[in-house]
């Protein structure tokens, strides 16, 4: 695949962390619901941080403040940064894409703080011209704005762009934009492989494999 830029996704992407969001979450809905709901445990993933807490707060009924509860999700999350790891392959690839001239950027529905400290603990962050996160552009990857906008920034045009994801949802996004599309297979995803292989322009199993 030749590419001019590439966009990233973080979680379950570029890092091995889907499990700790699904655990995260898990924590957190048990605590306001005496019984986990598995809809209202799966409505998160296509959501940014700040509508999934008020999806939440709405179904349970939560007193808290949205920015409380929020803080309560991020705190949970980065516990578990601590540990996760690259995706196999993500830094050799990241290396040769710099050594080809190709400029990356991260975009993302985590917040910034966490972003930021898990690239650098990682030493991934050089790798990267910027981090956009769906909640500080103000949308999330239902729409492909942050896809435009991180093409934009790179100087490149969706053609000649790869995003790599590992949600249907965000790779169907971006390739209904004009996106190149690599699907990054994850086990929290696993159910879904058929139709992520027929919504992107690449699957991969892991980085290994470009």
């Amino acid at each position: 695949m030749d590419i001019k830029a590439a966009i990233f996704d973080l979680d379950g992407t570029l890092i091995d962390s889907m499990a700790v969001w699904d655990g995260a979450w898990e924590r957190f809905c048990l605590k306001y619901a005496p019984v986990r709901d598995e809809k209202l445990f799966a409505e998160y993933k296509a959501r940014t941080l700040g509508t999934a807490i008020d999806f939440y707060k709405d179904a349970f009924n939560i007193p808290a403040t949205a920015d409380t509860l929020a803080d309560e999700v991020n705190g949970y999350v980065l516990e578990g940064y601590r540990a996760v790891e690259p995706k196999a392959g993500v830094r050799e690839y990241l290396n040769r894409l710099a050594s080809a001239g190709v400029p990356a950027c991260v975009a993302t529905n985590t917040v910034r703080p966490l972003v930021e400290f898990v690239l650098n603990r990682l030493g991934l962050s050089e790798y990267f011209k910027f981090i956009l996160t769906c909640t500080e552009f103000g949308s999330g990857k239902d729409r492909p704005d942050i896809f435009y906008e991180c093409a934009r920034r790179l100087g490149s045009v969706p053609e000649g762009t790869a995003v790599f994801e590992d949600a249907p949802h965000a790779l169907l996004t971006a390739g209904g934009a004009g996106f190149l599309t690599v699907a990054v297979h994850d086990r929290s995803y696993a159910a879904a492989e058929p139709q992520l292989r027929r919504a992107a322009d690449m699957y991969i199993a892991d980085f290994t494999e470009i």
